[in-house]
């Protein structure tokens, strides 16, 4: 395991080397776009392929990557952990305090190093060891996931194994709208709480720094919607935790042309006012990354110009930085070339 965390000067030396504007969040700085890998097919071919990006992007001014344990069936956590080990420990060109990770688990996840399908996964590595209950799959059509303390000890654990680090540096609940949806607010509270007491625990124990959601729709919907998440609400189970010294900090969500709702919808109430998303977060002390800028390929088909698309996400005050999917180093080339300040003239 590659020891240490991300932290505030080593972050800013390294984005002193290259023109990208880069973002301050209070324990560290980073590139206004990450890495993100959740596209791309479970094979070596595509693994081949996120090895040379991230290689690529982490030498020449990314220096955010974000994954989940259940992307692309495990492999987009060990792609980058290979190439973290590469960088950071045998050839020494990264130090890992530079670096800033994010993951992601409450989705149930595949191995498919080990050809098991989410089905047999949940089967013989989540349900016969007794990780979990059956008692805890919160079930919504097709999808299934989990909101129970035991199992994020035990995905943390897997995140770290498969990504060389000995702490992550953002740890979010994922997808967790889905739990909303099948228990109803007050046992989602319940849950979220007991939740937030292990990852609090967790970054007590050196696991991860800090931890936050990552959603699709839960905190953009109206407040009578099934599914919908009150971030202040959310904030206020963290703190029923560990107080004003809580590590609830991130959150994340979609921002495209197609979904606006982060700055047009005012539907998140804090402090007796509803305001959009965005400015609900600001006001609560939390930090906002967004996903699917590409609207998950619709800008392409579209036609539209998607590094157009690109700025004009990264320029909405109140974004941290934006996940980009992304593993081919000609597309990594062209998204930096893209949001460098030159590229704004």
């Amino acid at each position: 395991m590659i020891p240490g965390y991300a932290n505030f000067n080593s972050t800013r030396k390294y984005g002193q080397k290259f023109t990208l504007t880069y973002r301050t969040f209070s324990e560290f700085v980073v590139s206004p776009i990450a890495l993100g890998t959740h596209l791309g097919e479970m094979n070596e071919i595509d693994s081949d392929l996120y090895r040379e990006g991230i290689q690529y992007g982490l030498q020449n001014g990314l220096n955010f990557i974000d994954t989940a344990l259940n992307y692309r069936g495990m492999r987009s956590e060990r792609d980058i952990g290979y190439v973290l080990k590469s960088l950071i420990h045998d050839k020494k060109i990264l130090s890992r305090e530079s670096i800033v990770v994010s993951s992601k688990a409450g989705i149930i996840p595949g191995d498919v190093m080990k050809n098991l399908f989410p089905k047999e996964y949940l089967q013989k590595v989540l349900l016969e060891p007794g990780i979990i209950q059956g008692s805890d799959l919160n079930e919504v059509e097709h999808q299934k996931h989990v909101l129970t303390p035991r199992y994020y000890q035990f995905a943390i654990a897997q995140s770290k194994q498969h990504l060389n680090l000995g702490t992550i540096d953002i740890y979010y609940v994922h997808n967790p709208e889905i739990s909303m949806m099948a228990l109803g607010p007050e046992t989602f509270y319940q849950n979220m709480e007991s939740v937030f007491s292990t990852l609090e625990d967790q970054v007590q124990c050196g696991n991860i720094r800090y931890y936050g959601l990552a959603t699709w729709t839960g905190l953009l919907k109206s407040p009578e919607d099934n599914g919908y998440i009150s971030i202040e609400e959310v904030v206020n189970r963290a703190k029923s935790i560990a107080g004003e010294g809580h590590h609830f900090k991130f959150i994340q969500f979609p921002l495209n042309k197609q979904f606006t709702e982060s700055i047009t919808f005012k539907n998140q109430l804090v402090q007796n006012e509803f305001q959009p998303l965005l400015v609900a977060a600001e006001k609560l002390g939390l930090s906002s990354t967004t996903s699917a800028p590409f609207q998950l390929g619709k800008v392409f088909k579209e036609n539209q110009d998607p590094h157009e698309c690109l700025q004009e996400i990264i320029q909405t005050g109140g974004v941290l930085s934006t996940m980009v999917g992304m593993k081919q180093v000609k597309h990594i080339k062209e998204n930096i070339m893209s949001i460098l300040p030159d590229a704004r003239n």
